[in-house]
């Protein structure tokens, strides 16, 4: 048996040993790691580092959807970034990919220098095109819709066509492994097996634990910034995230992506495009106005979406597999295998937030995979919040040499101080400053990610038992402030996911006949005034909440946060009547009062552009009434609490 085999085997036995969901997972200290690729060939000429474009014809269709037209086959785009080699070299090999509305990577940096000053999602792409100066080989991906593989259309990663687009891809690896110096593993009893990794942010982060799900190849997997459940991501507490929403839908159009149809029709309700777009802000309202006649492309049912968006989700993948079912997608078994995996996921992600990347790593966790979390001051920035983009960075833990280091563990079996550096979780902490990282960059380490209240050495009680909260009927950005605890002492930090037993939302009086929506965010109350802690901010639509939709969970989680307190801060939660982060946005010079934002968001240039609560303009008041039972906030004592300290 192979060195490889044996340790793909004894993950597996180990997954069997891991009994509930968490961080926590079986210990690598003992394992077989995977055998270093062979020795690199001298030769007094090598060839050169070089990026290489490629074209693949897929044997599938253009699309799924009828009213597509689809047709057979499909071509997908992509590029090779090429180490200097010699004959007899092995490279393993990571799969790259981008973000909603970018395109694939087509140039190799100047060496092998790691960009970690520069933010988030454009640092992992200068890594991807670094890495050939540490011994990789990149395979860079036009997915299907994006780039030069528009003759198909975009369906957000459907595991039935863009995963297998992927998979093809790997294919052709295998069988050209000798002409571009691709490692090969045998004796593994997978077909066309390779050494291969993933990485990719946001679009690019979400392929990868799905074609690690549908792919025994994948020996790990590196998510910048993804979601766990695309439904929650868009739909919070069932209220619409029109501003992101809007931003995708415009990154789609200014990047030229070709959509399909239940894609489009959404864009069309929810871009710049519509002039109504404020009006659809609750999921009810996004129903009814995809299912209107004069819907385009075409009319859209609940039916549809809910599937669509779903399944394209790991969530999809957890719920499936822990009900013994099938995921539909020609798997032989429903069972993640344990694949080791990184995070990355920043905490003022306003798109895909930090709980959405601890779901993903407690089911990776589960499976005994080696997982490890580290949150950043990156990720999705709303440029109408004035967020700007942090690095990749959790304090003095750099992202992209964890990245690297975390290659070389698992693609090479090279063991490293570095590596062996990587904490289970890191929190950043950073003073959220008009929304940007402010203050020194620090990073609160962990064994596992605080939920709740915590109890025991170095915990800080943060328990309210109810509390209700009026809204008025005065339109206003200003947010009302329910304390839950005040801090005595320093040291302390806000570290973890929040989460409330349930929160009831009553609409208030009001001359217009709408539903009211509940935006409420963890806050501070510092020397008189208030800070939405990491600019997270979730809807509730009117009724009753108990729980996270589509997540099956006993209570409502919040978008985890972390921030460093101080003597004397009110920490409990902020009640908003209007949010930026779900006013739609409009054309800055169509309405000329707005402020104008010029923007690039995810690499692609957007135009001028504004939110639709700038001077009031198409808001209206929504006043109601909040009903909080069980709000319970994460704060510890990093030194005292158990694995816990600060790096900075």
């Amino acid at each position: 048996m192979s060195t490889t085999m044996m340790m793909r085997r004894r993950l597996t036995q180990c997954a069997l040993l891991v009994a509930a969901l968490g961080l926590g997972a079986c210990s690598d200290s003992s394992e077989v790691v995977a055998p270093a690729p062979p020795p690199t060939a001298a030769c007094a000429n090598p060839t050169q580092p070089q990026a290489l474009d490629q074209t693949l014809q897929v044997n599938l269709p253009t699309d799924s959807d009828a009213t597509a037209n689809p047709v057979t086959p499909t071509t997908i785009f992509f590029t090779l970034l090429l180490p200097a080699r010699c004959p007899g070299d092995a490279f393993p090999v990571v799969l790259q990919s981008h973000g909603y509305g970018g395109s694939r990577l087509r140039t190799l940096a100047a060496n092998g220098d790691l960009p970690t000053t520069q933010p988030h999602f454009p640092s992992i792409d200068g890594l991807a095109r670094a890495l050939p100066f540490h011994g990789y080989a990149v395979i860079s991906v036009d997915e299907r819709g994006h780039g030069e593989s528009t003759g198909a259309n975009a369906r957000i990663l459907d595991p039935a066509l863009e995963i297998r687009d992927l998979r093809a891809i790997l294919d052709w690896a295998y069988s050209n492994a000798a002409t571009y110096n691709f490692q090969r593993e045998s004796g593994t009893g997978i077909a066309n097996d390779l050494r291969v990794g993933t990485l990719g942010y946001s679009y690019g982060g979400g392929f990868q634990m799905t074609l690690a799900a549908l792919d025994p190849r994948i020996d790990t997997i590196v998510p910048n910034g993804t979601w766990n459940n695309l439904l929650y991501s868009l739909l919070p507490g069932e209220g619409v995230k029109l501003s992101f929403d809007g931003l995708l839908c415009l990154l789609a159009t200014t990047g030229g992506v070709a959509n399909t149809p239940v894609v489009a029709t959404l864009c069309n309700q929810v871009s710049i495009s519509n002039p109504l777009a404020s009006t659809i802000r609750t999921r009810a309202d996004l129903i009814a106005a995809l299912g209107q006649p004069t819907a385009r492309p075409r009319q859209v049912a609940e039916a549809e979406v809910d599937p669509f968006f779903y399944s394209h989700s790991t969530r999809y993948f957890e719920t499936q597999q822990a009900a013994n079912q099938p995921w539909g997608f020609g798997e032989a078994r429903a069972r993640l295998r344990p694949v080791p995996a990184l995070f990355l996921q920043g905490n003022r992600d306003t798109l895909f937030n930090l709980t959405e990347a601890s779901w993903n790593a407690n089911y990776f966790a589960a499976a005994g995979a080696d997982v490890r979390l580290l949150s950043t001051e990156g990720g999705h920035m709303n440029p109408l919040a004035n967020q700007v983009e942090g690095t990749a960075n959790c304090g003095t833990v750099i992202g992209l040499n964890t990245i690297l280091s975390w290659y070389d563990r698992y693609l090479k079996g090279i063991r490293s101080a570095a590596f062996d550096a990587i904490p289970r979780v890191c929190l950043t902490v950073a003073d959220t400053v008009d929304g940007q990282p402010g203050g020194t960059p620090a990073g609160l380490v962990l064994n596992t990610m605080p939920v709740g209240s915590q109890s025991g050495a170095g915990a800080v009680p943060a328990a309210l038992a109810s509390g209700t909260v009026d809204v008025g009927a005065v339109l206003s950005s200003a947010p009302t402030f329910l304390p839950v605890t005040t801090i005595s002492g320093t040291g302390r930090v806000l570290a973890g996911i929040p989460r409330l037993t349930s929160i009831e939302v009553i609409r208030g009086t009001s001359v217009l006949p709408r539903t009211a929506v509940a935006y409420v965010g963890v806050g501070i109350r510092r020397a008189g005034s208030l800070i939405l802690v990491d600019d997270q901010a979730t809807p509730f639509v009117e009724g009753l909440h108990t729980n996270n939709r589509g997540h099956g969970n006993s209570v409502v989680a919040l978008p985890a946060v972390g921030e460093q307190l101080q003597d004397g801060d009110e920490v409990g939660l902020l009640f908003y009547e209007q949010q930026v982060q779900y006013a739609a946005i409009l054309s800055a010079t169509s309405f000329p009062n707005l402020t104008n934002v010029v923007n690039i968001a995810l690499g692609v240039p957007i135009p001028p552009i504004g939110s639709a609560l700038d001077g009031a303009l198409l808001a209206a008041p929504n006043p109601y009434t909040a009903n909080v039972v069980g709000v319970e906030l994460p704060i510890i004592i990093p030194g005292t609490f158990p694995g816990a300290s600060l790096r900075r």
